[in-house]
């Protein structure tokens, strides 16, 4: 089977399919894996708890939060299995980490768990009949190749797969934002005085935050509709950042790195079987594939369907990640990275089971699937 796109969520579906008996193969546009959570330099894993000292989130979404400090500097509380050297970014089961080691890292964990990789591989097309897709085409520096499967999980971050497959998609609406990682004079002198790396790497954001303040004025809402969208997204963001450099005393910072892809929060995601909405706070779901909570706020319990997963039209594709179909509130829910590993854990176990039962996404038997989560590790239930 084949897992198109190598951010958390991709990592997670194609490791869940590999433990499950598929061989799998992950396909990635660019040379590092990670994604949002490390090209894109969003580099918080939000937290895997209800707030109120409840383990929500678990499986593989718990394994590489461990995983993104394993080798680098560790920010997690003590209570869930800190270091404690350095103080936690908050009380909650949640972490800052590097965004480089993370990447290093997932090659390691991938490595280990039997996943074939393919860096600089841009999936182009679906080759999609009678409402199978029979393989991906990808364009490489050695041309154009093509690669057939028997289950595709689209991991992309804007379900590109799902919507050239003719799945009904939607597409989100993006506050400007930029967000660079920089040092500083300061940053350095705690470093020294400390040893924690984390003071020393400090975000700097060029545009809105997460509820719109910040936004530029006289700009609304992106969407992404083309690569004239992106291009305009990050000439605007390197120049905001670029017009503040120029006001500074140039020998007293310097920025570690810039992102480099857009952070878009929410491009497109598809319509499924079932939309996740976000009312669903304390709901029990008879097809759940995983429990999680709400990273801006604490006492929320919401479990994931798995008809949110795939649209029947097309019965060996499955979503994972930010493009499942989770609409209003609920795409906010499920976007970030403990939700888009638990999904994609999901959508990959999912597919090495239907490819073992030879059955399309929609027959699946959903107590078969809940007991193959349960053995990885993962709660369903509240």
């Amino acid at each position: 089977m084949i897992v198109v796109g190598g951010g958390v969520a991709g990592v997670a579906a194609a490791v869940a399919a590999a433990r499950n008996g598929a061989k799998t193969l992950l396909m990635e546009k660019q040379v590092v894996l990670g994604g949002l959570a490390t090209i894109g330099l969003i580099s918080w894993y939000e937290p895997l708890c209800d707030g109120k000292g409840t383990q929500m989130v678990t499986g593989i979404a718990e394994e590489l939060i461990k995983l993104s400090v394993k080798y680098g500097f560790d920010r997690l509380p003590e209570k869930w299995g800190g270091e404690g050297k350095y103080a936690a970014c908050n009380e909650r089961y949640s972490t800052h980490f590097s965004p480089g080691i993370f990447a290093l890292a997932m090659l390691e964990y991938l490595e280990e768990n039997g996943v074939s990789l393919r860096l600089d591989t841009l999936a182009t097309y679906p080759d999609v009949e009678n409402g199978v897709c029979k393989g991906i085409l990808v364009e490489t520096v050695g041309g154009r190749e093509y690669f057939p499967a028997k289950m595709v999980v689209d991991a992309t971050g804007d379900a590109c797969i799902c919507d050239r497959a003719g799945i009904p998609t939607e597409l989100g609406n993006n506050y400007f934002s930029y967000i660079t990682h920089e040092i500083d004079r300061e940053g350095a002198k705690e470093l020294a005085e400390t040893g924690d790396f984390r003071t020393a790497r400090k975000w700097k954001n060029a545009g809105s935050d997460l509820f719109g303040n910040g936004n530029p004025e006289g700009k609304g809402f992106i969407q992404v509709i083309s690569a004239d969208d992106v291009t305009e997204y990050m000439i605007w963001g390197g120049k905001q950042v670029l017009k503040r450099l120029k006001s500074e005393d140039k020998d007293s910072r310097d920025v570690m790195s810039i992102p480099l892809m857009p952070q878009f929060r929410k491009i497109r995601r598809i319509v499924g079987e079932a939309e996740f909405d976000g009312s669903e706070d304390g709901i029990v779901i008879e097809d759940s594939v995983g429990v999680f909570g709400d990273f801006r706020k604490a006492g929320r319990h919401f479990q994931l369907p798995y008809a949110s997963l795939y649209n029947r039209k097309v019965g060996n594709l499955f979503a994972g990640g930010r493009i499942i179909s989770a609409k209003d509130d609920g795409w906010e829910l499920t976007r970030v990275i403990p939700v888009a590993a638990l999904s994609g854990e999901a959508a990959g176990t999912a597919a090495a089971l239907c490819v073992k039962e030879k059955c399309s996404n929609h027959m699946l038997d959903r107590k078969k699937l809940q007991e193959a989560l349960h053995v990885s590790g993962v709660k369903t239930q509240f």
